[in-house]
């Protein structure tokens, strides 16, 4: 008999804003490590003050601008909600290019019906 393993699908949603650092470093952690040690197909979302992490103007945008960058080399697509943007009081030509706009409910919708699982930070 032939095992196969199935790779384990994971939404890691980004909710906690620019006042908890530890946390957000922990999420890139997590999910640049599921992919590489485990072979994870991975997501990250920015959702309500978590859009704050891809906002290139605040103080730490280098620190959260590299472990962006090292994520997507990692091939883990980085998105942030355009709604929870704009209640943050930011646009579009305030967050890293390299962040994907997307519609937080609708993805977080998308990605559970595609047998994703859901962790927060």
């Amino acid at each position: 008999m032939i095992m196969v393993r199935k790779m384990a699908k994971i939404l890691v949603m980004v909710l906690s804003g620019k006042s908890n650092i530890q946390a957000e470093m922990v999420a890139f952690n997590f999910s640049v490590n599921a992919v590489k040690n485990a072979h994870a197909e991975i997501e990250i979302l920015f959702l309500g003050q978590g859009v704050q992490v891809a906002n290139k103007k605040q103080a730490n945008s280098q620190q959260f601008k590299d472990q962006i960058e090292n994520a997507i080399k990692a091939g883990i697509p980085v998105k942030a909600c355009s709604v929870s943007l704009k209640n943050e009081g930011l646009s579009e030509s305030d967050i890293f290019s390299d962040v994907s706009l997307v519609l937080g409910g609708v993805e977080t919708n998308q990605k559970i019906e595609e047998g994703y699982t859901v962790l927060t930070f």
